[in-house]
């Protein structure tokens, strides 16, 4: 008979190694993530079985008022959720160490994806989505549901990612060209590159201003608030090498002598003599040099066995500048190229309404990706009563100070 014993404590290098020898895992299960995210506590938990370490859970712990707290694992626990007996010694074993550190509530959010969504020929992620939430709610947790809006949960429930291996199993850029349809593939490779623009990576200690200068173009155009210097800064601290931060750079005396040519050879003269004088008067503005947008992406570990995914984490554009150049589809083809050689299986765009009329949908299946539909969230509440008053009160209070504000 198998011996079973949960854990809290385990060592980081112990987890990552866990990590990286399972079907498959977000990049926010890694410890690094709570470095990121070092405004709540952390903890790192999992369940042996035979001495051997079969499940685990990064854990964020945010601390409430009254010396209470809420339990949080980002895309974990990672585990086979088909496996019943293991789920259940897991969550008996979760739930104690709650009760013990005072939260009132876990919610957890696993790395498991709808197999074969409409059809779809999709990498093995070692889950299943009914036994996932059959399992769980076995054990006590509720479901969230399966709702569509982008903002209803912690995390997105829907992705697009861009497949990057074929039939085989095979992952080039050949490929990656072929399948992406040819308005996309136009501004792609020689396109930028004939037109004085270079996709360039920044130095780890450089000023990260301008990044966030060009995200904020994005914030400014949606009305939403993204993330600051300094959470950047903990990203590119955390992952290192890993994090890499990406620039459309404009060499615009360049495209002034490219336009010049186009001039030359009488080739639409009119619109490119508009061009010119265009690009001549931004560089008496902003100088020769100006960047177009910026993306932010977070490589996989090179030791990962499993499906590897690069996330295109945060990504914005100056379209003040040439917006007609459409410097961010260079920006991905960038990224999906280094993805790549890295022997990535997807280049994930990150997430969208589940109806996918939104506008970051449209943009982002210009690449022909693949749906990412997670499970969902769940939730164990521990102390019924407050963890009630928290779901119900916090939301409403939020509404009232944002009220106020306005």
């Amino acid at each position: 008979m198998s011996e079973y014993s949960f854990k809290a404590g385990i060592a980081p290098e112990e987890y990552r190694e866990f990590l990286n020898n399972a079907p498959a895992y977000c990049f926010t299960q890694l410890p690094e993530w709570a470095d990121v995210k070092d405004n709540w506590g952390k903890e790192i938990c999992g369940l042996y079985k035979d001495e051997v370490l079969i499940a685990g859970a990064l854990l964020l712990i945010r601390h409430l008022p009254l010396g209470k707290k809420i339990i949080y694992s980002p895309r974990g626990p990672i585990m086979n959720f088909s496996d019943a007996e293991a789920v259940s010694e897991f969550c008996n074993g979760l739930k104690k160490y709650a009760k013990k550190t005072g939260a009132i509530a876990v919610k957890i959010d696993p790395f498991v994806i709808r197999e074969n969504y409409e059809g779809q020929t999709s990498a093995d992620f070692g889950n299943k989505f009914d036994d996932t939430i059959s399992n769980l709610k076995e054990c006590g947790f509720e479901h969230g549901g399966f709702g569509l809006d982008i903002s209803s949960y912690f995390q997105p429930r829907f992705n697009m990612a861009i497949p990057l291996f074929d039939e085989n199993g095979h992952v080039d850029i050949q490929r990656f060209m072929k399948i992406m349809p040819k308005k996309t593939r136009y501004y792609m490779g020689s396109f930028h590159k004939s037109k004085g623009i270079r996709f360039i990576k920044a130095q780890k200690d450089d000023d990260l201003s301008e990044f966030v200068r060009l995200l904020s173009q994005v914030e400014k155009r949606q009305g939403i608030t993204l993330r600051n210097e300094e959470y950047f800064k903990k990203i590119l601290n955390a992952y290192g090498d890993r994090a890499v931060i990406y620039y459309a750079e404009m060499h615009l005396d360049e495209y002034v002598e490219y336009l010049k040519g186009l001039i030359k050879k009488n080739q639409n003269v009119l619109q490119n003599t508009k061009k010119l004088n265009e690009a001549e008067e931004l560089i008496k503005e902003r100088g020769t040099v100006v960047n177009l947008a910026a993306s932010l992406v977070i490589m996989p570990e090179k030791e990962m066995k499993g499906v590897k995914i690069a996330e295109y984490l945060y990504a914005g554009s100056d379209i003040s500048v040439l917006p007609t150049l459409c410097a961010s589809v260079g920006l991905i083809y960038a990224g999906v190229s280094d993805a790549i050689n890295l022997g990535c299986d997807y280049f994930n765009l990150g997430g969208v309404d589940g109806t996918f009329d939104d506008h970051l949908s449209k943009f982002k299946t210009k690449f022909v990706p693949h749906i990412f539909e997670y499970v969902g969230e769940f939730d164990m509440a521990i102390n019924k009563p407050l963890y009630f008053a928290f779901e119900t009160l916090l939301p409403l209070a939020k509404k009232v100070i944002k009220k106020i504000k306005k």
